[in-house]
């Protein structure tokens, strides 16, 4: 005779093997001589700011995040594209960046906005990638158009 468990404790054998096995998955594996972090632990970042044109806001451009980072002992190196999202009404942009193999650290961003037919590259900055979501330390980058291109 095969006796059946209540129809709760059905439904929570599932879950308890799930939280189970991510409590055991590990946050960082060797690759080689390499670190790399896993799903367990991401790395993130955020970036926001505010795109215009001769000071005017640039509403509905859209704006790309180029990221880099090689740091000693990273398992490969990161050559992302985050992106794109929409500007607001003002101008303003929030991406949160968390690329895959990063690792805390520095990393460098640049964007490219594209906005009325036109793609423009802006020259970045480090950031700095931290262990943990939602992202605990955020970036401003701000870029003018206008003034990038020797137009105001």
């Amino acid at each position: 005779m095969v006796e059946h468990a209540p129809a709760g404790m059905r439904q929570t054998r599932p879950l308890l093997l799930a939280l189970g096995l991510g409590l055991a998955a590990p946050c960082c594996v060797m690759e080689g001589d390499s670190l790399a972090i896993s799903a367990g632990a991401p790395v993130t970042a955020a970036l926001e700011g505010r795109i215009t044109r001769c000071a005017e806001p640039v509403p509905g451009a859209e704006v790309l995040v180029l990221m880099q980072q090689a740091q000693p002992g990273q398992a490969r190196p990161v050559d992302a594209r985050i992106g794109p999202v929409t500007t607001s009404r003002d101008g303003r942009y929030l991406i949160e960046l968390s690329p895959a193999f990063a690792v805390p650290g520095a990393a460098s961003v640049q964007l490219r906005v594209t906005s009325e037919g036109s793609i423009q590259d802006i020259p970045g900055r480090t950031l700095e990638l931290r262990l943990g979501v939602p992202a605990s330390d955020t970036t401003r980058l701000d870029a003018d158009l206008g003034v990038e291109q020797r137009q105001c």
